[in-house]
């Protein structure tokens, strides 16, 4: 079975599973929140969004990552894309996000998911040498306070550091650290300019679980073992709630492959 013929599989056999199944604190499976079905052909049927909301309280279709739409035509659809790090990415095509928070900062980094990438508004000042590996990660420049780490942490992806240093699978079995932003994607991960490189911190992060959702990894990419009897086919290791198209976050959290993470924005 080809990557894409089983992430559709699995995908549907998901939800057809949460529309037989009540929905779980915090969602809204069945109200129309996010009725969208995949069909044979990777794209999907038209969706539809009452007022609770998805991902920071954007409708449906706010962006290329949840409109419904092959907008890179890869053939695989918003969550089933591996350059959609969220419902807040507007780029489906890249491993930027398409939204200001792709700002860099020259010398210094604060929380890049809050969508405000720059110097240091949240309380924390790390030099962007860190980021980059120019710097040991035991400078005191790179030392991140407990209330910083309180902040940011929640609403970082899986995969991903406070800053937008991402762990992206290769589909080889291998990960690269990259930042997030720019012109990166699947096609030119090998290309070290497109796709600088990064020095995760270890501090403030979200390492990628085995059967997680992470940047570059699909439904398709994880093991059979985590869809047991074609059930859920992926996880959220930190406790947080599971989103997919029919089950959605709570107020003042986002969908950010497939985990609800609480909106920083």
């Amino acid at each position: 079975m080809s990557r894409l013929a089983r992430a559709l599989w699995l995908c549907a056999a998901f939800l057809a599973g949460c529309a037989d199944s009540p929905a779980g604190p915090g969602t809204d499976a069945g109200s129309g929140a996010a009725d969208m079905a995949l069909v044979a052909d990777g794209s999907a049927l038209d969706a539809s969004n009452d007022d609770t909301g998805i991902a920071m309280d954007a409708q449906v279709g706010a962006t290329r990552c949840t409109n419904g739409l092959d907008d890179d035509g890869d053939g695989l659809v918003d969550a089933l894309d591996p350059e959609c790090t969220g419902s807040a990415d507007n780029d489906e095509g890249t491993f930027g996000t398409g939204i200001p928070g792709d700002n860099r900062d020259p010398m210094w980094q604060d929380c890049f998911f809050d969508g405000n990438s720059g110097a240091g508004d949240d309380g924390c000042r790390y030099r962007t040498g860190c980021l980059t590996g120019e710097l040991p990660q035991s400078d005191p420049d790179c030392t991140l306070s407990a209330d910083y780490v309180e902040f940011c942490e929640p609403g970082t992806p899986n995969g991903c550091d406070c800053f937008g240093c991402c762990a992206v699978d290769t589909g080889s079995g291998t990960t690269v650290n990259i930042i997030l932003g720019g012109s990166c994607s699947e096609a030119n991960i090998d290309d070290t300019t497109a796709c600088p490189r990064c020095m995760p911190t270890t501090q403030c992060d979200n390492p990628c679980g085995r059967c997680e959702l992470c940047p570059g990894r699909t439904v398709a990419d994880l093991p059979p073992d985590c869809a047991p009897d074609g059930g859920q086919p992926y996880a959220c290791d930190n406790g947080e709630q599971i989103c997919s198209a029919t089950a959605t976050c709570p107020s003042g959290y986002s969908c950010e492959l497939g985990c609800c993470l609480l909106n920083l924005f």
